[in-house]
């Protein structure tokens, strides 16, 4: 039976590992971010001890087998975990989630395995990556990326807000907060709450913007 500190190392491992990943795929404007490969890892993890060293009173043998159970389970989740992800106006939500409800199903088997040990250090490891690296995510974005607030004003009708958004992001910025306001004469103004780490990239794509023949102004600091 293995003992709970080398639990706690191999489970830790798992969960710095994912993590690392997901912050190097984040910081690239990727969908799965940190939290989701930390989950996805630390629940791989405890899937894999849960199986090698669960139910030791069984006698294994070429018909008994607790892995079974456990491939079972990690292909039957994620049918569950598809569930969760949504696409909400091209944007998709619901990955983290999805990961979530797989690690989960990770702790769901080490119990029933009767590997408290690893079912706790599991816990603590899933609430880290999803409370922790989350605040970590957060502080960092602050220290590395700068804020902005971009107002444009342009004549109703003619889908500007998409390309407003588009030069955000193609940018590498992200969008924060967005206000629109409409007055009687067929104007729109837009005010938009950006972060960027580019943010000569941001001026330069916002003037292309300007350029529109439909667009009155762009302010851009």
């Amino acid at each position: 039976m293995i003992d709970t500190v080398e639990i706690l190392v191999r489970v830790g491992t798992a969960t710095a590992a994912g993590g690392l990943v997901g912050f190097e795929r984040e910081s690239h404007g990727q969908l799965a971010g940190t939290r989701t490969h930390a989950l996805v890892a630390t629940g791989a993890c405890i899937f894999t001890l849960a199986g090698a060293y669960g139910f030791p009173e069984l006698v294994r043998g070429p018909n008994v087998d607790p892995m079974r159970v456990a491939a079972q389970i990690v292909s039957g989740i994620g049918f569950i975990g598809a569930g969760a992800i949504i696409r909400d106006r091209g944007a998709i939500r619901g990955v983290t989630t999805a990961a979530a409800l797989w690690a989960s199903a990770a702790l769901g088997m080490a119990s029933a395995s009767g590997l408290f040990g690893l079912t706790g250090l599991g816990l603590a490891a899933i609430l880290f990556a999803l409370i922790g690296l989350r605040t970590l995510r957060d502080q960092g974005r602050r220290l590395t990326r700068s804020h902005h607030s971009i107002s444009a004003t342009y004549r109703r009708g003619h889908g500007t807000l998409g390309p407003l958004i588009a030069a955000v992001e193609e940018s590498g910025g992200r969008l924060e907060n967005l206000r629109i306001d409409d007055d009687e004469e067929d104007l729109r103004r837009v005010e938009l709450e950006v972060s960027t780490r580019d943010t000569q990239d941001l001026r330069a794509r916002m003037a292309v913007v300007a350029e529109l023949p439909e667009v009155d102004a762009v302010t851009c600091p």
